[in-house]
């Protein structure tokens, strides 16, 4: 929609053509945000339980007649939500305006792209991830549609990750490597094997057994849990000084030292019937 602009991740600000909406009441926002992460629409029903729970009623059958009617009003026309066999959306023009979306479609042109333009897209999904989905609303919607936005961000960066350490640039792959951890550090031992590996060839041994040794609070103190041996073994190689991972000669490592990052080819969510589109 043009002049329209919907910002979700880390900061929250919808304007148009440069002004901040006039939203009326604040059930107006939150129904815009609902369907901005339920893209696929949802029935009105649904909509009153997400946003007040309530049972469909007269009450709260107005109140989701005002909520929609100033959503409207403040996104620019009746529509900029419709109503498609029982279901609410946002329009394609909303959604093409909002950053969630602008992140799926840079991950989605990665996935379809080789070489510089595969970097260029990654590097655009990363920069368009400005922080967690609505950070402050804690409604079980946002928390869902917040991990998965999160999941996209860290996959972008796991995947550039791979591209700076096949150009050896072992700097910038430790960086991403590593902010995508700190996003998520449940997504897999390998990719902490794989920040000791890199870390050992940047910063040094030490900074490789740090990690390590975090890792293992990690694992003790949030899930109760121990390293696999694979990693322990890697952490005493480390310790002993052993090169794991020596520039320009990957050839030559074993299987197990490649780099785990790879991407299934897929984009995942609710926007990749969208982007489809694109």
């Amino acid at each position: 929609m043009t002049g329209l602009r919907v910002r979700s991740l880390g900061a929250i600000e919808v304007a148009r053509d440069g002004q901040p909406v006039r939203w009326g009441a604040g059930s107006a926002r939150d129904l815009v945000f609902l369907l901005l992460a339920r893209p696929e629409g949802l029935t009105r029903d649904e909509i009153i339980d997400a946003l007040w729970h309530e049972d469909a009623g007269d009450r709260s059958g107005n109140r989701f007649r005002v909520a929609l009617h100033r959503a409207r009003t403040a996104l620019g026309g009746p529509g900029s939500v419709v109503e498609l066999h029982g279901a609410y959306h946002l329009s394609d023009g909303v959604l093409r305006s909002s950053d969630v979306f602008a992140l799926y479609a840079a991950l989605h042109e990665a996935e379809h792209s080789e070489g510089e333009a595969r970097f260029r897209a990654l590097s655009r999904a990363v920069e368009t991830y400005g922080g967690d989905f609505l950070p402050h609303v804690q409604a079980e919607w946002a928390r869902a549609a917040r991990e998965e936005y999160r999941g996209v961000y860290t996959r972008a960066r796991l995947e550039r990750s791979l591209l700076h350490c096949e150009g050896l640039h072992c700097d910038l792959a430790v960086r991403d490597l590593a902010l995508a951890l700190r996003a998520d550090p449940y997504i897999g031992e390998n990719y902490h094997q794989k920040l000791m590996t890199c870390l050992s060839v940047v910063e040094g041994r030490y900074a490789a057994t740090e990690h390590y040794r975090r890792f293992l609070r990690f694992l003790r103190e949030d899930l109760g849990d121990t390293p696999m041996p694979e990693t322990v073994a890697l952490a005493q190689r480390l310790k002993a000084g052993e090169p794991i991972c020596v520039r320009g000669h990957r050839d030559a490592l074993p299987r197990f030292h490649t780099c785990p990052l790879t991407a299934d080819g897929t984009c995942p969510g609710p926007y990749a019937e969208l982007l489809k589109l694109a």
